[in-house]
This record gives structure tokens, sequence and C-alpha cells, in this order.
């Protein structure tokens, strides 16, 4: 009698154990597969590829002409090269060679230029880190970088205009853009190079920068294989490089004469925006095996 109460105390608990059994594995929640990304995060967050044609077209003609297409009118107001830093270095070190040799003690406008177009160009270079970090070679962050890049030559362009300085100085004591928009001009200019030229090194670095042009001159020529009746990828990447800066300051010049230096800024500005679209139709870089 004592086992039968027993058996009938233990009876409920178990019936509840088991009726609450299958609720409980009903309402557990069941682990679902990781969903994919979208296609287009897929898409943009993809590495581009920039051996192929297209990639050569953009590093090669749409950079390199820009950067001609840039610097021809901070040379033409002001005769300083934008993408060029080696010549503004230069010039800062004989402002301070200046000091010891005669007893001229003013820091001369010019100077001050170089001194501006030195600065922002390192600032805007800097900007490259944030590629660094979260992937040099993410199209995303090509078309990114390619946007500001036209969002500081739009700039250039809005401070020219509004300093209305000439935009050809005739002589080089008499450099236009002395003002305080002019001296901005020079700075987003070189700005948007700076940006520019690390972001062609970390995409493709065996050609170099689009900038220094002197390093591509001395490889063309001596590259073992200049007169081959050929194509050759080394020697044909780099003339293409050269002759695109030469095509791109010779138009910038021609607009800059025939209008001013705000319009040619402007035109860069809309080339630039171009080259972010043309990132869209870059390859994707295929996975290493």
């Amino acid at each position: 009698m004592a086992d039968t109460a027993k058996n009938s105390l233990l009876a409920p608990s178990s019936a509840t154990t088991s009726s609450a059994g299958p609720a409980e594995t009903a309402s557990s929640p069941v682990a679902e597969p990781p969903r994919s990304p979208p296609a287009a995060r897929r898409f943009l967050q993809s590495n581009v590829d920039t051996s192929g044609p297209l990639g050569v077209w953009q590093l090669c003609f749409f950079f390199c002409f820009l950067t001609g297409f840039t610097s021809a009118p901070t040379f033409l107001a002001c005769y300083l090269w934008a993408g060029f830093q080696t010549g503004g270095l230069v010039q800062l070190g004989l402002a301070v060679g200046r000091l010891f040799a005669t007893s001229d003690r003013t820091f001369h406008k010019p100077d001050q230029q170089a001194l501006t177009s030195l600065l922002s160009f390192l600032l805007g270079t800097s900007l490259g880190r944030i590629g660094d970090r979260v992937g040099a070679k993410k199209r995303w962050w090509a078309m990114s970088a390619t946007f500001i890049s036209a969002l500081l030559t739009m700039a250039a362009a809005l401070c020219a205009h509004f300093s209305r300085e000439t935009s050809v100085a005739e002589f080089r004591t008499e450099a236009s853009w002395r003002s305080p928009q002019g001296m901005a001009a020079l700075g987003f200019a070189s700005a948007s190079l700076g940006l520019q030229g690390i972001v062609a090194k970390r995409l493709n670095p065996a050609s170099g920068t689009s900038l220094v042009l002197t390093t591509v001159w001395v490889e063309l020529a001596n590259d073992p294989l200049l007169f081959a009746r050929k194509a050759v990828k080394s020697r044909d990447h780099r003339a293409l490089a050269v002759f695109a800066a030469f095509l791109g300051g010779m138009c910038s010049a021609g607009i800059v004469f025939a209008s001013s230096s705000a319009v040619a800024f402007g035109v860069c500005t809309g080339l630039r925006v171009i080259a972010v679209f043309v990132w869209l139709f870059m390859p994707a870089e295929k996975p290493k095996k």
C-alpha cells in the first residue's frame, strides 16, 4: 500500500515531464544556416583586378592623364607641380639656404605656396591609410577614393573661381594665387593628386605611382625589349602612361588658355566622376588557388 501511494505521487510528475518534453522540443529554436551577404554587397567588397586591359586603361590613361590635367593649372598659375613634390621640396630648401647666404629673412609667397602644396599633398595621401585598413583593392574603396579626389578637385575649381586671380602668371616672380582662396585652390589640387597617387600605388605596385613619371622614364629607356617589334607589356604600359600624362597636360593647358583654371578643374572633376563609374565594370580578382 505504501508502494502504491509512492507510485501515485510520482505519476503526475512523470506525466508532466513527458508532456512538457515535446512542447520544449517544439519551442526550441532551430539553427539556421548563415546567410550570405547580398550580391551587391559581395560585388562592392570584391577586389578589383587591374591586370586586365580595362585596369591598364584605368590606371595608365585615366590616372596618369589626370595627373597631367591637374598639374597644368597649378604650374601655369604659380609655377608649382601639384603632383610632383620634388620641386616644391627643393624650393623650400632654397628658401632655408637663403637665410644663411643673404640678409633676406622674408618667407616669400612662392615659398609659402610650395609649403602649402607639400603639406596638402601629404594630407591627401595620408587618406590612403583608410584603404590599408579596409582593403586597398576593395572595389568600394577604389570608388570612394576616386570620388573624394573628385570632391577635392571641385573644391579647387571653386576656390580658383572665387579668388578672381589670373590663371596664367606671366613671370615667376609674379606668381598668381596669392590670396587665401588661391592658396586653397593649390592645396585642394595637391591633396587630390596625393590621394590618387597612393590609390594607384596600392592597386598595382608593379606599375608604380601615377605621379612620379621620372621612374617610368628611367625604366622605359632601360627596358631590354625597348625596340622589340612585338607587344611588350612592361614597355607598352610605361609608354602609355607617359603619353597619357603628356596628353592630359596639353588638354588642360588648352582649356586654361581658352577659359580659366577654374574651368579646367571643373572638367577634371567630371573626368574623375567618370572614373568612379569605370570601377563598376572592372572584373573581380580571381581567388588564388
